[in-house]
């Protein structure tokens, strides 16, 4: 073999290369996977809204009125108005209000919270919170997604 033919000693293999390829995406994929399930794992509850919700008059909503707004839900009963933010504890998806059951059913993982946003079943292990009412200038009701109350508060 002449000296023109011979690889350099610099110079690295195809095989080496596509190797090495191949092991970058396998450390890129455990990455992911591991990012995801640490997301699962440790939830995201970093979703609430922080812009208040607005409902308008108390007087629009009779006994047993139930209305979304952005990611709050505005509920009210014979003892008062009271607003869940409809983010999940496990993730930070968005639960939907199934009236017929009267519980928020989560999308992603199927948690499930009753009508106060106490858990019922996991994968949430943490309830939803309530969040603060109050009327406006107008007259209308104003839900506060970071301004939380305690449990069984009603407003009205």
């Amino acid at each position: 073999m002449d000296k023109e033919n011979k690889p350099s000693s610099r110079s690295i293999g195809r095989r080496k290369l596509i190797s090495g390829f191949g092991w970058a995406l396998v450390g890129l994929a455990a990455a992911g996977v591991s990012w995801i399930g640490g997301r699962f794992l440790t939830g995201n509850k970093n979703q609430l809204s922080v812009e208040p919700a607005r409902f308008g008059s108390p007087n629009d909503y009779p006994m047993g009125s139930v209305v979304k707004k952005n990611k709050v839900v505005l509920f009210r009963d014979k003892a008062g108005f009271w607003a869940v933010n409809a983010v999940c504890t496990h993730l930070g998806c968005q639960p939907v209000f199934v009236h017929q059951q009267s519980m928020f059913v989560c999308p992603c993982h199927e948690s499930r919270f009753d009508a106060e946003g106490r858990v019922l079943a996991g994968p949430a292990t943490e309830n939803m919170s309530l969040a603060a009412l109050r009327l406006d200038e107008q007259g209308g009701l104003v839900a506060y997604p970071k301004e939380k109350v305690r449990p069984g508060y009603r407003f009205g």
